[in-house]
């Protein structure tokens, strides 16, 4: 093989490219897909569906693609059966993808080679990977072992993760006599003792109050703002997505119908914004009503509806041509944003 290019062999598609060194993850054309026997309602429908049952494929997930280049925080979201944690699970190796090309860190996913899994750290907010009877301290320990930590960088990373956790009076305290909110806190500090590049978040958050899910989003934005590590986070929290990522992916029916910033996740989606005006002397309805949809109005106030790209033009007009007091603009909701998002993906 030529110096400077790769051979990936990934469920069905063989492709030799060039190294990217900014890339941390690379996927093209992934899919994963299951099958299962229909089975017909009662006993004799069991019976014949073990001699000739009907094979059903389903595709989890259809062809999808992206590049996620080092240092970049990425929110990865969709509803309930889009695909979020199959590929997840497929970009860390647990499952094996039913076709297409997937690379993180230089490595076949997989493979599960050693250097890869030591390279990365897979946290759910469903599970907890932690020993139950163990303080944090001794499971930091075992960590140590188990991923063959030097000594020098153990006690850097610990000291760094502890302070930056605020999980320093807890660590002698056993797992099971600590809130949801402390062992995620701990278990977080845990999956990056051994300093992995690339870190995949299922739901952090979920089901933590208010603080907890603060204070983790505070430590996912830390980790990330160093511009060394690659992180994707799914979340049906829209708080984690605002709060800590720069750039959105949408996944819905097993495909990507979104991916750019979360800045930019209005434009070009038919969304509209609501520009409230206070008028400081008479104005003229008609031409309020010739630059948007108006939604309330009385002598003095307008509420005044337009497409998220004419806004600023919108509001430019109006303190030219009418005695503007005060002006606002209102974005949308990102909650709604992302649910017309879903919506362009149903059937």
């Amino acid at each position: 093989m030529e110096e400077g290019t790769r051979e990936l062999h990934v469920g069905k598609l063989v492709r030799r490219e060039a190294t990217d060194a900014m890339k941390a993850i690379t996927v093209e054309d992934l899919t994963k897909q299951y099958w299962f026997f229909e089975k017909e309602a009662g006993f004799a429908g069991s019976v014949r569906a073990l001699f000739s049952g009907k094979k059903v494929f389903v595709d989890a997930v259809r062809g999808i693609g992206m590049d996620v280049h080092v240092g970049e925080t990425v929110g990865f979201i969709g509803p309930n059966g889009a695909g979020k944690t199959t590929t997840l699970k497929m970009l860390s190796g647990i499952l094996h993808p039913t076709a297409g090309w997937v690379e993180v860190m230089g490595h076949v996913p997989s493979r599960r080679e050693k250097n890869f899994l030591k390279g990365i750290a897979l946290i759910t907010g469903q599970r907890n990977r932690l020993f139950w009877d163990l303080p944090a301290e001794e499971y930091f320990e075992f960590c140590r072992v188990v991923y063959e930590i030097d000594e020098g960088l153990y006690r850097r990373n610990r000291e760094a993760l502890v302070e930056l956790a605020e999980i320093g009076d807890i660590l002698k305290v056993p797992q099971r006599k600590l809130s949801f909110g402390q062992r995620k806190r701990c278990e977080l500090a845990a999956a990056l003792l051994h300093d992995p590049t690339v870190i995949f978040l299922d739901e952090p958050t979920n089901a933590m109050d208010l603080l907890s899910a603060r204070r983790v989003r505070r430590f996912i934005r830390e980790m990330g703002s160093e511009g060394r590590r690659t992180i994707i986070l799914t979340s049906h929290i829209m708080a984690d997505i605002e709060e800590v990522c720069d750039r959105l992916i949408i996944i819905n029916r097993g495909q990507i119908v979104y991916d750019g910033g979360t800045r930019e996740l209005n434009q070009g989606n038919g969304i509209t914004k609501r520009i409230r005006i206070v008028f400081g002397g008479p104005w003229e309805r008609d031409l309020v009503e010739g630059l948007g949809k108006i939604l309330e109005a009385d002598d003095e106030e307008v509420l005044l509806e337009v497409e998220s790209e004419r806004s600023v033009e919108v509001a430019s007009r109006l303190f030219a041509a009418l005695p503007v007091k005060d002006i606002s603009i209102a974005e949308p909701p990102m909650e709604r944003i992302i649910e017309s998002l879903y919506l362009k993906g149903e059937p």
